[in-house]
This record gives C-alpha cells, structure tokens and sequence, in this order.
C-alpha cells in the first residue's frame, strides 16, 4: 500500500507540473528545482501547489515550503505522501462558511465607478519600484495600472462613481437614506462616508458610516446595507468602495512588487428595497441581491500585515507565495458554497465579479475551476489592483455586460453573477445578483 501511495503521489505531482508548465514544454527531471531552473516562476509554483491541494484534498498543502527543500516533482511527491499521512478523516475541504438569513427583496438599482486619471505601463511601474523588466507584466500579468492625478484622492474618485450611480438608479439625492462606505487608504477623520456624505450634499437625515475588511470591504458594505434596508423602514442605500494605494504606498518600505501590483480607483451601488408582488415573490425586473457567505480562514493572516506606526513610514510584510495560495483557495471554495447556495452550477453562472490579486491568480483560478476566463473579467491586467474597490468595478462591469446582452429566450433561468472576495486576516465573503424580469 505504501508503494502504491507513493507512485500515485509521483505522478499526481507530475500531472500538476505538467499542467502548469502546459503543453509543448518538456517535463523536467524529477530532482529539478523547478524555480531556479526557470521552468516555474514563483506564480507557476503557487499555481502547482494549489492544483495539487484541490486534486489531494490536502489542506494547506505545501504552505509554507520548508527552507532549503527544492521545489522539485520528487519533493512535491514526498509532501504529497506526508499530507496523506496527517489527513483525518472529515479534515479537507472545510469551508467553515455560514449563510446569512433571508430576507424583503433588495435590488441593486444603479452602479457606476472611476479609475485614476492617470494610465501607467508595467514598465514604468518597474523602474518606479525598482524591479526586474518583467516582474509585474510577465509574473503578475499586469500591463498597465491607474493611478490617481494631482487633483483625485479617495474621495474625488468615490463622488464620481456614486454620481454615476445615483444616475443610473434613477435616484435623486434627497432620497438617498444611507451611505455606507470602505476603504482601505482612507486614514482621515472626518472618516471617508463622513466627507462623502458633504460632498454629496445628502440630507442631514441620511444616515453615513463606514465598514472595514479592506479587499472584501465592499462585500461587507453591501451586507450591511442590505441587512438594514430589509429589516427597516429605509428604502435606499448608497454603497461606495474607494481606495488609492498609489500614495499611501509609494514612501513606505513595502516591497517593489508588492507596490507595483496596485492602481487607484472607487465603485458604488444604489440598494433599492421593495415589497415582493407577483406569484413568484419577485417586484418585477431588477437586479436581485443574494444572500452572503463568510469565512475567515486565520491561518493566513501572517501572509500580509501593515502597520501605520508612530514614525511616518508604513510598516508592511509580505509573502507573496502564501498570499497568493490563501485567496486562491479561497476563491474556489466561495464559488463552491455560493453554487451550493443558488443551486446554479458554475457553467450556468454569466460572470464572475471577484477580487483579484493580480491577473496571474485569475489565471490559475479560472484553469483550477474550470471557468472561460472572458467570464472573469480580469480588469486588473489594464488597472491594476484597486484594492477594496476591485470586486465592485468587476460587478459593475459584469452587469453592464449582462445588460448589454440579448435578452434570455422565455423560460430559461435568470443571468446569475457571482460576486467573491478575500481580504487580509484571511477574511472572505461572498454573494450574487440574479437579474428578474
């Protein structure tokens, strides 16, 4: 039986390598370190890993990589066959994820978003951190980032998202009973919905605060909006998601390529609430907001840690390989609660708005899931990460591309997007919209 163990983890690990590298490139001796050879970058190697864990059921597989051990088939082999060792039973693939309760219908009645001004190629971003031709358009897969003007902040960039929709709901102004807001690089008092709700010039009635979870901030914002339009006598709720890492990144002692994979931008959503009508408990067509997935998967939480100390520099720590595993498992495992929550398989779903690391991430998840990539929508590659507004600018964009798209022939199911996102911690959460006619 140990034989037998060990020749399937050989070629399990084989398999995953060959799927990486992809086809046309020959397999490498198994004693080969795989990265400093160059076969695999450090993505390829995350993207091994992470095929492996989903084929074994290991959880965690192979993070962290023990120092000094190379990262070769025959090494990857013998993890395999020790994970085996330490599996329990009932011990893979808990997602630990509970659904939120169910409530009136909420619709999501208008969006809009903004970029920074400022249109900036992967190879400039290389020089500005000083890193390797390379490093940010072939690793991470960026090509270019935004990043804000002399004139934007985190507030200019949210005014105009939440104008945009504001006027694609419909909605005037006095009618707007809640702002809730998020954002990771707001380090201001008066807080971001605090200085939003001025800048709008909403009703002093109008209710403003803010939410945290940085990357899955908007998640978390959507949520709690939702959660109190349901529950009371408010009918509509403004969402915005704004960040602008470009500054509060470029004096601080992060590394290069973490700095390099960011771009500026903001998102916003109008929340509208109804009563249901009709037989069916719809209130007519609108874009319906799901229930909500969470999780926080702690172990993590030491792949990415920043500190605003009492100096000026900002403190940050970063491992790139664990992060770059922990969100990917992640992803994957809300795309599998959220298909249990619908019923809606993943081949059924129109698109996918998630939060996105960087592009390669995608990449490996849509391969890993089985998903077209066309229906991910990697805004990344051209903006660069936008932090906690990157899943909303993703949602916005998959419901004008659903919007944009021939009506479904009668009788066929309702467009569904799915909406996921990791932050720091490992926090994640997740929801869907399903467009009613």
């Amino acid at each position: 039986m140990a034989v037998e163990n060990r020749q399937k983890s050989a070629e399990v690990a084989r398999r995953s390598v060959e799927q990486e590298i992809g086809s046309g490139v020959s397999l490498p001796g198994e004693e080969e370190d795989l990265v400093l050879s160059g076969v695999l970058d450090s993505m390829g190697w995350v993207g091994v890993l992470t095929v492996i864990e989903a084929a074994t059921g290991i959880h965690n597989f192979g993070n962290p990589w023990p120092a000094g051990r190379p990262q070769s088939i025959r090494t990857l082999a013998e993890a395999i066959v020790e994970g085996f060792a330490q599996l329990t039973p009932g011990s893979a693939n808990r997602a630990g994820i509970r659904a939120a309760g169910r409530g009136a219908i909420v619709s999501v009645a208008g969006w809009g978003h903004a970029l920074g001004s400022r249109l900036i190629d992967a190879a400039e971003i290389e020089t500005i951190c000083c890193l390797a031709p390379g490093t940010i358009r072939d690793r991470a897969g960026i090509e270019s980032v935004r990043q804000a003007g002399d004139r934007e902040d985190e507030v200019t960039l949210a005014q105009q998202a939440a104008e945009a929709a504001l006027e694609k709901a419909g909605l005037d102004i006095p009618d707007v009973d809640l702002l809730v807001a998020t954002s990771t690089t707001f380090l201001r008092l008066p807080s971001l919905a605090a200085t939003l709700h001025a800048r709008l010039l909403l009703p002093e009635s109008s209710g403003a605060f803010d939410v945290g979870g940085a990357c899955v901030g908007v998640v978390h914002a959507l949520a709690t909006a939702k959660a109190l339009l349901a529950g009371g006598s408010l009918r509509n709720a403004l969402v915005v998601a704004a960040d602008l890492p470009s500054r509060r990144l470029a004096s601080s002692s992060a590394p290069g390529e973490f700095r390099g994979l960011f771009g500026d931008g903001a998102c916003a959503f109008v929340l509208s609430r109804s009563e249901p009508v009709g037989s069916d408990g719809t209130a007519g067509r609108c874009w319906r907001l799901g229930n909500f997935v969470w999780g926080c998967a702690g172990e993590f939480a030491a792949s990415l840690r920043l500190e605003i100390p009492q100096t000026p520099a900002l403190q940050v720590e970063f491992q790139g390989e664990p992060l770059a595993r922990a969100a990917l498992r992640q992803l994957e495992r809300l795309v599998e609660n959220l298909e249990a929550l619908t019923g809606k398989p993943r081949s059924e779903v129109a698109y996918f708005a998630l939060h996105e690391p960087n592009p390669r991430v995608v990449e490996i998840l849509s391969r890993n899931c089985g998903i077209p990539l066309e229906n991910m929508l990697p805004i990344s590659r051209t903006c660069g990460n936008l932090g906690a507004a990157t899943c909303g600018v993703n949602l916005c964009a998959a419901l004008e591309k659903v919007d944009a798209s021939p009506a479904p022939p009668s009788g066929s199911s309702a467009p569904v997007v799915f909406v996921a996102a990791v932050g720091p911690g490992m926090l994640f959460g997740g929801t869907w919209v399903e467009r009613l006619e």
